[in-house]
């Protein structure tokens, strides 16, 4: 397991010399730990978490398959080992799959919440807004719920946004890229229209449904390759509304959706 891992990480924050209260209290031993969902969930970073657990010598029973989906009081995953190193990976382990899971999770319900409206939809997700340290996890989970990830890095697509037409003052009508699609996030919808011949993607930002469909059929009939997405604080309980109307939906929230309510139970064996 690389250096730089949250679970890693999160072990030598979380426990940086030795668990004061399992050494008080004299705790050795084997025994069993087990998470239990007390809700429906879809499954990720269970496949990272056995490393990680198998990496302290402990012994995985069970495990889920990634992108599973769970229903109340189903077992996501059964180790056991060492009493003390348990009572260490509880904490930690747990944060670390409530919060994946609950991306994968609430991803889940967003792309079933388009596709009725819209079989074709791509939902993607905003992953340059995730975690710091915690990106590829997050990935993960967004591809483990059905959705796709809109951009790992400034290193492997091409956008330009609005800030960055602010700086050149216009449009850069004659960009091409051999590589990389062009996608824009145009300031207006003048500017829309403007850069539709020689754009692979049009990333409409805050626009409301019921302007959607004019505008965007506007900007097929200037390019019928065109890809139309819509961005910027839309709501899951809003979804359908503007899926009805283009190709893409990127947001971000599904990335700080509220941790799962898991349990975990250790027992001596």
């Amino acid at each position: 397991m690389m250096q730089n891992h949250p679970l890693k990480l999160g072990l030598q924050e979380d426990c940086p010399y030795a668990d004061i209260t399992t050494e008080l209290l004299g705790i050795q031993g084997q025994g069993r730990l087990k998470f239990i969902t007390r809700e429906e969930a879809v499954v990720t970073g269970i496949l990272r978490l056995k490393e990680f657990f198998e990496a302290q010598k402990l012994v995985v029973l069970f495990w889920q398959k990634s992108r599973a989906l769970l229903k109340p009081g189903d077992t996501i995953i059964e180790v056991i080992g060492d009493l003390k190193v348990l009572f260490k990976m509880w904490r930690i382990s747990q944060t670390y799959l409530t919060a994946l899971c609950a991306i994968a999770t609430e991803t889940r319900k967003i792309v079933a919440a388009a596709r009725e409206v819209n079989p074709e939809i791509e939902i993607v997700v905003a992953c340059r807004k995730a975690h710091l340290g915690m990106r590829q996890e997050e990935i993960e989970a967004v591809e483990d719920g059905g959705g796709l990830y809109h951009r790992n890095s400034l290193s492997d697509t091409v956008l330009i946004t609005q800030n960055h037409l602010q700086v050149l003052g216009k449009l850069p009508i004659d960009i091409k890229s051999f590589h990389h699609k062009i996608e824009i996030e145009p300031r207006n919808e003048e500017e829309a229209y403007q850069c539709a011949s020689f754009a692979d993607v049009i990333l409409l930002d805050h626009f409301e449904p019921e302007s959607l469909q004019i505008v965007v059929q506007k900007l097929k009939h200037l390019n019928s390759r065109l890809k139309v997405g819509v961005a910027g604080g839309i709501q899951a309980s809003r979804i359908k509304e503007f899926a009805k109307f283009v190709d893409i939906i990127v947001l971000s929230s599904v990335l700080y959706a509220a941790p799962l309510d898991f349990t975990c139970k250790i027992e001596r064996i």
